[in-house]
């Protein structure tokens, strides 16, 4: 049990373009921080992965209006999985909460996640009831994403957990060693282990603009997330291709036997060239295939082996550069 002596929650929002969706947060996740118990003090740090449009001025104006609103701009878009370690990077709190700029994910949540990791929870996930997407697309494409994860991957994560959630300070001092490229935080989260808890919700639709992920990004995001915590398709790869050599070892000895025996029951196939080029355009294909993914993974060691910083800061607003965080890097640092 942790004692109720002052604490510092840190709450990520994520913005990517969502100028129409951000204007919303301030006083809709103002109002319910400052309902928390008056032990727990908050920051929000505003994550924008250089956004193209008004994010930028709004989310100054929050850090003007309220100096516990801070404001990180990198670079270029790194991702919003690389944008998340930088928010962890940054932020001063005894526990941090994931939250995107869109309100999909209810705040209101929030002293919920609170009350359950004073209990002792280390990792509080929501965990969606239904999953009900403005799209009939999103939706499968989502079921399937999470159904190839759970069967190809070694980690095996509720199929409706969500990236809302509440990380302890060393869960998040433990992702934070975790620096590989290609990233995928749900399965980091459940990789380290630690105490977790699950708080169902319901996901409302989107205020305003649109989603960029959609199924070719389920897709992706699905692909990234099984090659991160599995060699599962390699070992696929081999079974099929032990079947493949199998069946056509098989195919040959019945064609010799039908030849050379003259079975009474099966007449001789006349020879013909379709045969032979589907079966040539089968196994080229099976083996493209198989070579795809040994490319998958050897890519995943080329960009490990780059070491390049994983986001770049460019702007930040209310990162007191005279005082290092408590329990994260000075407010200096540029790249990680």
């Amino acid at each position: 049990m942790k004692e109720s002596t002052e604490k510092l929650l840190s709450i990520l929002v994520p913005a990517f373009n969502e100028e129409e969706n951000l204007s919303l947060v301030f006083p809709r996740l103002t109002q319910v921080l400052n309902e928390l118990p008056a032990h727990i003090d908050y920051e929000v740090i505003v994550l924008d992965n250089a956004s193209t449009d008004r994010t930028s001025v709004i989310a100054r104006e929050f850090c003007e209006r309220d100096h516990r609103w801070k404001w990180l701009r990198y670079s270029r878009n790194f991702g919003v999985e690389a944008s998340m370690l930088a928010g962890m990077d940054h932020a001063s709190g005894d526990a941090v909460v994931l939250l995107f700029s869109d309100l999909q994910d209810p705040p209101e949540l929030i002293p919920e996640f609170v009350r359950q990791w004073e209990k002792g929870f280390d990792v509080v996930v929501g965990v969606l009831r239904k999953r009900r997407d403005y799209r009939i697309l999103k939706t499968i494409g989502a079921k399937i994403a999470y159904w190839l994860i759970y069967m190809l991957s070694d980690c095996k994560i509720p199929s409706n957990a969500t990236d809302f959630r509440l990380l302890d300070r060393k869960v998040v001092d433990a992702l934070k060693l975790l620096r590989e490229p290609d990233r995928y935080l749900r399965g980091l989260v459940h990789w380290i282990g630690f105490h977790r808890a699950y708080v169902p919700y319901d996901r409302a639709p989107r205020h305003g603009g649109r989603s960029t992920a959609g199924i070719w990004y389920s897709v992706g995001f699905a692909v990234n997330a099984i090659l991160c915590f599995s060699a599962k398709p390699l070992r696929l790869a081999t079974v099929l291709g032990g079947f493949v050599a199998a069946a056509s070892f098989a195919y040959a000895l019945f064609a010799l036997a039908v030849h050379f025996l003259h079975l009474s029951f099966m007449a001789v196939p006349p020879p013909g060239i379709t045969t032979i080029i589907l079966l040539v355009s089968f196994f080229i294909g099976f083996n493209t295939m198989f070579l795809g993914i040994i490319g998958e993974y050897l890519g995943l060691i080329y960009s490990q082996g780059k070491y390049r910083p994983l986001y770049l800061v460019d702007e930040q607003v209310n990162f007191d550069e005279t005082v290092k965080n408590r329990r994260g890097p000075s407010a200096q640092r540029r790249f990680a």
